[in-house]
């Protein structure tokens, strides 16, 4: 009877959770706010990198907005140019994303060909007798954009320095990281520092610059990317008090890579799954006590708005955007990550506080629906609270819930992610 009131209910815009039956135990999910871990920096996705076809007005908007249709990111990453003729192209898709209070995270794929090893802009390294140019180059981006209204607040040293490919980058050891944050790092003024980037948030690559106390005061951000491994703790990073952000990452089904099939062939319950996929590794990024998550390109047919390719419409907001919104769209800035506890399979849970508002973010990974579920947040008596869900079948979903014997009862329904926001 339960879970045919929950299926029947999903179809609605706004309802009010049923109570379980009497005598149906409850399953305790329960959130104690005295316990406290991370302060979270946000949530976010990438500009296009390359070219001059950038998310428009409208896309920026449905992305960084804060309206009900919109997603709430609140990182917007660009690429810094290597050549400073680039360097206005950004300009007003950058101004877009402030207008809506987004921090700018910037990152070099190369330093200008001119200051590396082997003058391209593929491959090579740079030189330490170029350091201080480099450093002087990121300076007067940052002043550029500032002066231009599209101030950054935070710089990168270099998309990840510890892959070699055939396009733009460059090279860098972990020595000669931790040597030019040592002696250079300090001359980039007026902004936060993040490094290393690397590739798989190597912690060789990490711990290494962070062993050193001369570097480490010269970084504010340990940042990098997951491709193949790296959702860990980095201990020595909270320890120094320094920001963990995870700044790029992708999945798209591999329909990038030489014979695998198109976007198109995969059914919508195959992508849904992949993005059960992102949101786990979103959910390890925060119960590892990371700050940030920001995702590969906002705007394509695998990600948060469709570009007009693969079957999507451009400027729609696509699932995977609905989904990664049950983090970007309910827990802001500034919000603190707190204990939640609940024994249950096939399920992922972290919860947060701030404006004073209690908020759970739930993944059901499960093919059964979770229902007779009992809220009880420690030290609060709440009246009411709004559950949404997004599954294969519906878009952040809203149900009113009601509380019963001191706790808020709600169902998870299978394969599905879902935020509870109390209003404290």
């Amino acid at each position: 009877m339960y879970t045919s009131l929950l299926l029947a209910g999903l179809m609605n815009c706004s309802k009010t959770e049923e109570p379980p039956a009497p005598g149906i135990p409850v399953k305790l999910l329960a959130i104690d706010p005295a316990t406290t871990y991370q302060t979270i920096a946000g949530f976010g996705g990438a500009n296009q990198m390359w070219g001059t076809q950038f998310p428009s007005a409208s896309d920026m908007k449905s992305a960084f907005g804060t309206d009900e249709p919109d997603l709430g990111l609140s990182i917007f990453r660009v690429r810094v140019p290597s050549n400073p003729d680039e360097w206005s192209l950004i300009v007003s898709v950058t101004k877009e994303a402030k207008k809506y209070g987004a921090k700018i995270l910037a990152s070099p794929w190369s330093p200008p060909p001119a200051l590396k090893s082997n003058g391209s802009e593929i491959g090579g390294h740079l030189p330490e007798e170029n350091y201080e140019a480099f450093a002087d180059y990121l300076n007067e981006f940052i002043a550029y954009m500032a002066s231009n209204n599209a101030g950054i607040d935070v710089i990168s040293i270099q998309n990840e320095p510890d892959i070699q490919v055939s396009y733009e980058s460059c090279d860098w050891s972990v020595l000669q990281m931790r040597n030019f944050l040592k002696n250079y790092g300090h001359l980039i003024a007026g902004v936060k520092v993040a490094a290393p980037e690397s590739f798989n948030f190597n912690p060789g690559f990490i711990n290494t610059v962070l062993n050193d106390d001369e570097a480490t005061a010269n970084l504010d951000i340990v940042a990098g990317h997951i491709y193949g491994s790296g959702l860990a703790s980095f201990p020595i990073a909270e320890q120094k008090g320094k920001e963990i952000w995870m700044t790029e990452y992708l999945l798209n089904l591999n329909t990038g890579q030489a014979g695998m099939p198109a976007w198109t062939a995969y059914s919508q319950e195959a992508i849904w799954d992949e993005t059960l996929q992102m949101l786990n590794t979103v959910h390890q990024a925060m119960t590892h006590n990371w700050n940030a998550y920001v995702w590969w390109y906002l705007k394509r047919y695998y990600s948060f708005i469709g570009d007009g390719t693969n079957g999507t419409t451009s400027g729609e907001t696509l699932k995977r955007g609905y989904a990664f919104s049950h983090f970007s769209k309910y827990v802001h800035p500034g919000y603190v990550r707190i204990k939640a506890e609940f024994q249950q399979p096939n399920t992922l849970v972290s919860a947060y506080k701030g404006e004073n508002k209690t908020v759970l973010v739930i993944i059901n990974t499960g093919t059964t629906s979770i229902t007779n579920i009992g809220l009880k947040v420690a030290g609060q008596t709440p009246l009411s609270a709004t559950m949404y869900v997004t599954s294969t079948s519906v878009n952040r979903d809203k149900t009113i819930l009601q509380p019963q014997d001191g706790n808020l009862i709600l169902a998870l329904a299978p394969k599905s992610v879902t935020t509870v926001v109390v209003e404290n």
